[in-house]
């Protein structure tokens, strides 16, 4: 601010000369124009000085909040999600990467798979914790629905399937939040393994995988080619279908397919497959046909799988 005190100074200087050297010709309202442009010159210079004032405050204020976001996925990387039913056993089993913060499990710097803390878009949403797959195919995959015993039920409201539910560790739902957001911030191809009660294992996989926000209830908006299918394509005809839950049922059956097949999932009239039906162990009776467990084309819709998992990766580096 000393450039506008000189500044003024000099003007003060260039007046007060003028003054003198003309001062017998000028009159009284000459004197009282130029006081009064001096005082509005120093008003404005007392403004800027407030401003800068103000500034500096509001600097002083932003730079610990800057260094608090900075820390926060680093102080929250050992800390539970207390937003979701979503559980991670234990927060100590959480991989911290060293410090470092990634934007999906293909980033993930280790060949373990466990539980660890990505962040698709940092800093603009809070970080996510979530199981990586690392050994399959050169790893990099989130699992977002795993099932293997029977021990969660998936017989959820539409706000358990929106926020995920279940232990990382065994079985869960990651949560439509979620997969929207991954799905929709990076191209992600789809992963679904299956396994009957026979020994049998099949797959499917597909090479763009996305869903849409809670705005459009969260449909299948993209699938892609079944480019790896010895399970056989069970999942197109579910392509641009909502998302369906026994009590918010957007299916185009005449009833609610959710309520009377189990789980939550992409109906339509109703379903070609439904891996969030009821664990029900092998062989169905008539009366429990299209329930369960079910990939059509693996098992056929009188058979309830043993187990399934569905894994995304980003089809880039990202």
């Amino acid at each position: 601010m000393s450039i506008f005190r000189g500044t003024t100074g000099t003007i003060w200087l260039v007046v007060l000369g003028c003054c003198c050297a003309t001062g017998d010709n000028l009159s009284g309202f000459y004197y009282e124009n130029i006081e009064s442009r001096l005082n509005a010159m120093q008003a404005v210079e007392r403004d800027l000085l407030t401003y800068t004032n103000h500034t500096v405050q509001q600097l002083k204020l932003m730079t610990p909040l800057l260094s608090k976001l900075q820390l926060a996925p680093l102080q929250q990387a050992t800390a539970s999600s207390s937003s979701s039913s979503l559980s991670s056993s234990s927060s100590s089993t959480i991989q911290t990467n060293g410090g470092t913060l990634v934007a999906s499990c293909r980033q993930v710097p280790a060949t373990t798979s466990g539980i660890y803390r990505i962040d698709p878009n940092y800093p603009f949403q809070e970080p996510m914790t979530v199981y990586c797959e690392q050994t399959y195919e050169g790893g990099g995959w989130t699992v977002i629905q795993r099932r293997m015993d029977g021990s969660v039920n998936f017989m959820r409201d539409w706000q358990d399937y929106k926020r995920g539910f279940g232990t990382l560790r065994g079985e869960f739902w990651l949560g439509l939040d979620q997969i929207h957001r991954l799905t929709n911030v990076a191209r992600h191809e789809l992963l679904v393994q299956l396994e009957d009660f026979d020994g049998g294992r099949a797959t499917a996989r597909y090479d763009h995988f996305r869903i849409g926000a809670e705005s459009v209830k969260y449909a299948l908006l993209e699938l892609g080619q079944c480019v790896s299918c010895s399970a056989g394509n069970s999942l197109d005809i579910h392509l641009n279908e909502s998302f369906s839950t026994y009590d918010r049922d957007n299916s185009k059956a005449v009833f609610n397919c959710a309520a009377k097949f189990g789980g939550g999932w992409w109906f339509y009239m109703c379903h070609k497959s439904n891996l969030n039906g009821e664990y029900l162990r092998g062989k169905l009776p008539d009366t429990e046909d299209s329930k369960g467990i079910m990939w059509n084309t693996f098992r056929g819709s009188k058979y309830s799988l043993k187990s399934s998992k569905m894994m995304i990766r980003p089809v880039s580096g990202r």
